[in-house]
């Protein structure tokens, strides 16, 4: 049976992102801090690019179009992809016009955000939180994928263990604010905790 996360309570999904945490490597909590940092710098240089070629484009836009293209997609070819819709959509070129490496749905609502047709709201709490970590730099909102979810109901020790994937809203807040949470407790951010995290999980469960 799959571990969920209302089978946990708060002090022990804080203790199990805490030691993973503490179980990381110095190459891995520097990994954690970069991801984010490179995330972000992307972003401000892409948006000093494109935003006198687009209407009103603002970071958060170039970020949420980044969102939006992330699904089943590598971050190199994530960059890459932002820059094809940004490129199409201030050349006025219709989402057929151009192939990205993710759904077709999610290049019609990158195509949407870069525009600023289209916004995502905190009711899609991960592309909105992953939106606001690399364009508005927001500590307390965190990207809970499904190794985040993986981290807040194992702990290193326990390797590879069958969990959920997803969440509720309501689980992702609190698993949001736990993290946050965590993550001031340590003097971090809550994204640089996360990513931290992420690198670890992985490594531990050797994906």
């Amino acid at each position: 049976m799959k571990l969920k996360i209302t089978d946990f309570t708060d002090v022990e999904i804080i203790g199990n992102l805490t030691n993973h945490y503490e179980n990381c490597t110095k190459q891995e909590l520097l990994e954690g801090l970069m991801w984010y940092t490179d995330a972000q710098k992307f972003v401000f240089e892409t948006h000093a690019i494109f935003e006198n070629r687009i209407e009103g484009l603002t970071r958060y836009r170039v970020a949420a179009t980044v969102s939006a293209l992330s699904p089943n997609n590598r971050w190199e070819r994530n960059k890459v992809d932002t820059i094809t819709v940004l490129t199409a959509v201030a050349e006025g070129l219709s989402p057929d016009s151009v192939k990205v490496c993710t759904y077709n749905a999610n290049k019609f609502k990158a195509f949407g955000c870069a525009q600023g047709s289209i916004e995502i709201s905190a009711k899609s709490p991960k592309t909105h939180a992953f939106a606001m970590n690399v364009g508005l730099n927001s500590p307390e909102h965190i990207t809970v994928d499904k190794w985040h979810i993986r981290a807040c109901l194992t702990s290193p020790e326990q390797g590879v263990v069958d969990t959920v994937e997803s969440c509720t809203p309501v689980q992702y807040r609190r698993i949001e604010a736990l993290t946050a949470q965590v993550a001031h407790n340590l003097g971090m951010k809550g994204y640089e905790f996360q990513a931290s995290v992420w690198v670890e999980i992985k490594r531990v469960w050797n994906r």
